[in-house]
């Protein structure tokens, strides 16, 4: 059994790590979701969120972009982190995760958000912990 953290909005994954509203709480037994929860994110800031899902229980995250104070933070709590995951509705996403069918790409997120433009899109990356 693992569990697993998604940052989100309204049921689908927040393109940001750090900025998400929410966390879905996904728990997965025999490749299969038994468990699903959503609270409101903790006071934004890399470090809190990473406390936040290490005492909730978390083993990985999948999320869309997330930057290297994350990266760090989440390292230091054995989280393993899957990024660069889509902007999709939550149930899709898991659907894809379980059947391995997930498309990642470069989710390392600078903080320059696009020429100084701030606004919402996709990341994506792979890191993964062990």
């Amino acid at each position: 059994m693992k569990k697993i953290a998604i940052p989100t909005n309204d049921g689908k994954l927040w393109a940001h790590f750090g900025k998400a509203p929410q966390v879905t709480f996904v728990t997965i037994d025999n490749n299969k979701v038994i468990a699903k929860e959503v609270k409101d994110s903790p006071a934004h800031g890399h470090g809190v969120m990473a406390e936040f899902l290490a005492e909730n229980g978390v083993e990985e995250v999948v999320c869309g972009g997330l930057g290297a104070g994350a990266i760090q933070t989440l390292g230091e709590k054995n989280i393993s982190i899957h990024a660069g995951a889509p902007a999709i509705d939550i149930d899709e996403l898991m659907k894809t995760y379980l059947d391995d069918t997930i498309v990642y790409g470069d989710g390392k997120c600078n903080h320059d958000h696009c020429n100084g433009e701030h606004h919402h899109h996709e990341h994506s990356i792979l890191i993964k912990k062990g």
